[in-house]
């Protein structure tokens, strides 16, 4: 979870700092392609990650749900937000603005190090998840290229092994 390793003390703190919000279903609560210094963690409620596409559509990523984290890229210094974060119900956050949260850390390093070490952890798991994502889309989209009709594999399907 997104708050392992923080004390109650040390909870409260970052609490103090933190926005709460709440978005409707069907709200934007990121906008893709906006600059953003912000992140937040989902305290209830489902939200849909989603990607534009052309012509209005949009690419379904990932639901996530209670203690979720959105929008660390653009908090980590990301120009713009590189996906949509839309409430798929109602939806609480608590957001952290990143001048306020280095603030906090200044005087609390420990709160900061332990946010920035979950933030990373959460980033691996998140990369190595895509990691695997594309190289299924990869080879359906060879299988599909050579005529195979079958549906995309799920996320994780596919084990590969290498002639060595």
């Amino acid at each position: 979870m997104f708050f392992d390793n923080l004390t109650k003390t040390e909870l409260e703190k970052l609490e103090s700092i933190g926005i709460l919000k709440t978005y409707e279903q069907n709200t934007s609560i990121v906008e893709e392609g906006l600059p953003g210094s912000s992140f937040a963690v989902i305290l209830t409620g489902r939200a849909e990650v989603r990607k534009r596409l052309e012509g209005g559509r949009y690419k379904a990523l990932v639901v996530l749900g209670p203690f979720d984290l959105i929008g660390e890229l653009g908090f980590l210094g990301a120009k713009s937000r590189n996906a949509g974060v839309v409430a798929l119900e109602r939806t609480e956050i608590l957001s952290f603005e990143r001048d306020s949260f280095q603030a906090l850390a200044a005087v609390q390093p420990h709160i900061g190090m332990t946010v920035y070490h979950n933030m990373a952890r959460i980033l691996a798991e998140r990369l190595c998840s895509n990691n695997s994502n594309l190289m299924d889309t990869i080879i359906w989209a060879l299988g599909h290229a050579r005529g195979a009709t079958d549906e995309p594999p799920k996320a994780g399907s596919t084990r590969l092994r290498w002639a060595g």
